[in-house]
């Protein structure tokens, strides 16, 4: 029995994209099936984050002014931590939420600052990356500096 192979065919904006920069970079095209797994990956981390966010409100404790200053400190302290949490899923969900509308859009796997493509390795260690690593690098060297 013959093996299956699926014919990696770069998105329309992939394509547009290799044009202006003269070909796709190694790695960088994205088969229809990979694109796939890719969605249904990120849609499973949003349902993820989304309960843990939920969790997150169901737990939030009851503010009281029973206690001591120690009590309060460490229910203002808790509530605090929760938040940061909730604050960090959120973002994570923010950025999966941006991923999934460019699939549907036919842009994802382009570089917002360079519309290069990005990566197929990278895409698939990071599947929300918005920047390919030149640009990221860029960004970072300069919030550092």
């Amino acid at each position: 029995m013959a093996k299956k192979t699926t014919k990696k065919t770069p998105s329309p904006a992939l394509k547009k994209a290799a044009n202006k920069s003269g070909g796709l970079a190694p790695g960088a095209a994205i088969s229809k099936t990979e694109l796939g797994t890719i969605r249904k990956l990120l849609i499973a981390k949003r349902n993820e984050l989304m309960e843990i966010i939920r969790k997150n409100q169901d737990m939030e404790p009851i503010t009281s002014e029973v206690g001591d200053d120690a009590d309060q400190a460490g229910q203002s302290l808790e509530k605090e931590m929760i938040f940061e949490v909730s604050d960090n899923e959120r973002n994570a969900l923010d950025q999966i939420e941006g991923a999934l509308r460019k699939i549907e859009k036919g842009t994802y796997g382009l570089c917002e600052t360079c519309q290069k493509p990005i990566m197929k390795e990278r895409l698939k260690a990071l599947p929300f990356a918005r920047y390919c690593i030149g640009c990221q690098s860029s960004s970072e060297r300069a919030i550092l500096s």
